[in-house]
């Protein structure tokens, strides 16, 4: 790559990783997208975790959610990223493998806030029709957090969705002209080339 393909390349890595563990950084919050019954789906969620060495991200779900099922079923997904104080925007694309029950998410689920393992602990599977408004965590939570051995039985619904990037599309917005490139990851090797904005 030359010089200016590594800049981007590591601003990247450099924003992504920070944006994990900062609720504050636009790109914490981010778009999925993915595709069920030829029928576009598209959320927001969590950034969790991120690494360009093993070209993944993370973000957390319930197993009994919809979206679980339909990438069981095709795992692509398309990701989109948006700072506006940047004027950045990052779309990956790849594949997901969905983690559930395994070293990986009891790990995880250790350093998960009783707050917010309350989530995993709804009566309710996530989408399903319910017959009046309700938050689906348990009624004794709901204004209070749980001790952490009352929300053990949550891992059982915690899954991992890990997302292992094949490309990346960055889209750089400016007044005196955009500027846009694609990496593209192939086994261990990266390519990179200048797109139309």
């Amino acid at each position: 790559m030359n010089k200016k393909f590594t800049e981007i390349y590591n601003s990247i890595d450099i924003d992504m990783t920070s944006a994990v563990s900062d609720y504050k950084d636009p790109f914490h919050l981010f778009s999925f997208a993915n595709s069920s019954d030829n029928n576009p789906e598209i959320r927001t969620v969590v950034l969790r975790n991120f690494s360009i060495d093993k070209r993944i991200f993370e973000f957390h779900s319930d197993i009994r959610s919809p979206k679980i099922e339909q990438l069981n079923i095709n795992p692509n997904f398309s990701a989109l990223f948006y700072s506006p104080d940047k004027k950045i925007q990052l779309r990956f694309s790849g594949i997901v493998k969905i983690l559930h029950k395994d070293t990986s998410t009891k790990k995880r689920w250790q350093g998960i806030s009783s707050s917010s393992r309350r989530c995993y602990l709804g009566p309710y599977s996530p989408s399903s029709t319910i017959e009046i408004d309700h938050p689906n965590i348990p009624e004794d939570f709901r204004f209070g957090d749980p001790k952490k051995e009352e929300t053990e039985n949550g891992i059982e619904n915690f899954v991992i969705v890990q997302c292992k990037f094949t490309s990346i599309d960055y889209l750089s917005l400016k007044y005196s002209g955009h500027s846009r490139c694609r990496f593209d990851f192939i086994g261990k090797n990266v390519s990179v080339c200048w797109l139309a904005p």
